[in-house]
């Protein structure tokens, strides 16, 4: 075992060299496979396969931010996260106290519920409104993804995340997918997130999709949807409201919501004024009623015109007709109060 100066021979010390590296190589593959590599050859010697991890349990959205920075972000930021903490929403349901609300503002994850049936509501995380789990977390407690994936949360592909059926669950409850289903869009292949999940860009790579759910918090969108026409002809004055760019009627979902269309006529001094104090008089309302409230159902479905039109009083030559569309998230604003989503303005 010794050479003639009483050291290991070559022989040896080959030998123990390899039985290292053997030892080094087996606790590095411990290491990265998080498993004991004597357990992973059977009585024979025979490798066994590796045994996937079993992917993390989810309890609250805080964990997809360790990953999904800028998605949780997007999310937290939207008012799907302030569904139900949102003061103007706990007001209209008187705090809650209407139950049937709180199935689409505090839900169940869908996937477990069912895509496209009626949700129902969490005892939890009030806080996160319509969370991350609300739409990912499937029957099984996975996170379903639009693709499969080994990597970090091992998410498994499900085609109800990005079907209209997901979104049905909570936005049918006023019909918004139904008007969606009655409209030229689906045979377009145009669908709720062609609108509302826009792709998100570095670059020419696709890095997914916006989850801040732009919509009637949105004053572009909202501009974006409805476009007010006006002309004088004759002695009246032609209003048009378009529905060009919304997917559904305009305005929809919740029934307190409403557009009207306003008018006013300013005389010739007015007119160099900022007339803020000059009155408005309704021309007319898109809204749905609410229960019952008095009236049809006025929201102007999409891709349909709406015709109106304005006497103009005698006397009025040389004045000013302004004409407004005013969006309003309550019914109950003043006519001059809202967001302002078009102008006109017609030399009488």
């Amino acid at each position: 075992m010794s050479d003639h100066k009483g050291g290991l021979s070559p022989a040896v010390r080959g030998g123990l060299a390899l039985v290292l590296v053997a030892a080094v190589t087996g606790v590095i593959l411990w290491l990265v496979q998080g498993e004991d590599p004597d357990q992973n050859v059977d009585n024979n010697g025979t490798a066994k396969p590796l045994q996937q991890k079993a992917p993390p349990r989810f309890s609250s959205s805080q964990q997809c931010k360790v990953c999904h920075e800028r998605v949780y972000k997007e999310w937290r930021g939207s008012h799907h996260a302030m569904a139900y903490t949102n003061p103007e929403v706990r007001k209209l349901s008187d705090d809650f106290a209407q139950k049937e609300c709180r199935s689409c503002h505090l839900p169940k994850p869908i996937l477990q519920t069912g895509a496209g049936e009626r949700t129902l509501y969490r005892q939890s995380r009030p806080n996160d409104g319509v969370d991350c789990l609300s739409c990912h977390l499937d029957p099984q407690g996975r996170i379903a993804g639009r693709n499969a994936s080994k990597q970090g949360c091992q998410p498994v592909a499900n085609a109800d995340l990005i079907s209209m059926k997901l979104c049905e669950s909570c936005h049918n409850q006023h019909q918004t997918t139904d008007q969606w289903r009655a409209s030229p869009y689906p045979a377009q292949g145009i669908t709720c997130n062609s609108c509302h999940m826009a792709e998100v860009k570095e670059g020419d790579r696709v890095l997914g999709r916006d989850h801040g759910y732009p919509g009637c918090h949105d004053l572009e969108m909202l501009k974006s949807a409805g476009e007010l026409r006006a002309q004088r002809q004759g002695n009246k004055v032609h209003v048009e409201v378009e529905n060009k760019g919304a997917g559904h009627n305009f305005p929809t979902e919740e029934r307190h919501r409403a557009v009207d269309i306003v008018w006013r006529i300013l005389g010739k001094d007015e007119a160099k004024k900022s007339s803020a104090e000059a009155p408005f008089t309704r021309l007319y309302r898109f809204r749905q009623p609410y229960r019952g409230d008095p009236g049809p159902n006025t929201q102007l479905p999409a891709a349909q015109t709406w015709m109106g039109e304005i006497d103009v009083p005698d006397g009025a030559a040389g004045q000013l007709m302004q004409i407004r569309m005013i969006y309003k998230l309550t019914p109950f604003l003043e006519d001059q109060e809202g967001q302002l989503l078009a102008k006109k303005e017609v030399q009488l």
